[in-house]
């Protein structure tokens, strides 16, 4: 074998070898970018979806606890026990709407928001409108756990999207990878260079 040949063996070997180590390193970043995708998925998971579902559920019940005594009767007490109940409904709501909302989110708890100043103005001994606002403010409140049941469905198709694409990458560099290990075994054990850049002289004509 020529020298010239082997110096165009080491040349290609060097840049299989580095192709290898490219490869190498592009799987571990789809690994380590899947890992931080899945984490930032189950963080929005439980920020944005679960914590929020907890004060809906909170807003529910309060919401309840109203109707009930709305049914029972209007006695002073009791309309003290209402208007305390709604500061506690509001307390909650603004600790809500300061939680990432999509638009329509947003635009549900706006309607929730008039709904309820619409309940503070009625007379509470005015059973029927009350209870008539409250019948609204617990069907906004069903559509924002909806909506949250919708988004963390979305969140883990998401996640099932991202994990098939990487997957597939991932796949496709560990193959490129065999590949080029099976070129650089080649290159160790064969004499000739696989590319030659110059075409051997036939030595007959010597």
């Amino acid at each position: 074998m020529r020298w010239t040949d082997s110096i165009k063996n080491k040349l290609v070997a060097s840049i299989v070898l580095l192709a290898l180590c490219l490869l190498v390193l592009l799987s571990n970043y789809l690994d380590r970018l899947h890992t931080e995708n899945v984490k930032n998925s189950i963080s929005t998971m439980y920020e944005d979806r679960l914590i929020v579902e907890e004060y809906i559920l909170k807003m529910t019940r309060h919401i309840y606890q109203i109707r009930e005594i709305l049914n029972t009767g209007g006695s002073e007490q009791q309309v003290n026990t209402v208007k305390a109940l709604t500061g506690d409904f509001k307390v909650t709501y603004n600790i809500f709407i300061k939680t990432r909302l999509t638009k329509r989110e947003k635009s549900t708890a706006d309607e929730l928001m008039t709904q309820i100043k619409g309940f503070e103005q009625t007379n509470v001994g005015n059973n029927k409108r009350a209870l008539i606002y409250t019948d609204q403010i617990l069907f906004s409140l069903n559509k924002l756990s909806e909506i949250q049941l919708t988004e963390s469905k979305l969140i883990m198709k998401q996640v099932e999207s991202q994990y098939a694409t990487i997957k597939a990458l991932s796949q496709f560099a560990f193959a490129i990878i065999i590949i080029i290990l099976i070129v650089l075994q080649v290159l160790v054990f064969s004499g000739e260079s696989i590319i030659p850049l110059f075409k051997t002289k036939d030595p007959s004509l010597n």
